[in-house]
């Protein structure tokens, strides 16, 4: 299965959430109840891990899951253009599911007091 691409946009010192369905080629939705999730954000493929997602299964049997960053998270990104992706393991292989560029930028008032 080839990775979907999806380019994100985060603003340094928000939080950011994003719900998203995996489905197969059928375009039905993928039961993950038994899969194991792991999300990164890093500068460059060889670069260390800029910050990871925490993600969590809102709805399991229907293939819904949410990828979140703290404000103090995504507060730490550098501003501009990053790469990320998502992988799973199903408990007979891993597979990457999606990737992309997520672009970081600032906002005009300063978070870091809230």
């Amino acid at each position: 299965m080839a990775a979907g691409t999806h380019n994100i946009s985060i603003v340094r010192g928000t939080d950011y959430a994003l719900a998203m369905t995996l489905k197969d080629s059928n375009d039905d939705a993928i039961n993950v109840t038994n899969y194991t999730f792991k999300s990164e954000i890093r500068r460059k493929q060889s670069a260390g891990v800029a910050v990871a997602f925490t993600i969590t299964k809102t709805s399991a049997s229907n293939g819904v899951i949410k990828l979140a960053l703290t404000a103090a998270q995504t507060r730490s990104l550098p501003n501009g253009k990053l790469l990320w992706d998502m992988v799973a393991d199903d408990g007979s292989e891993i597979s990457q599911y999606v990737s992309g560029i997520v672009t970081v930028s600032d906002t005009v008032t300063d978070t870091s007091g809230l």
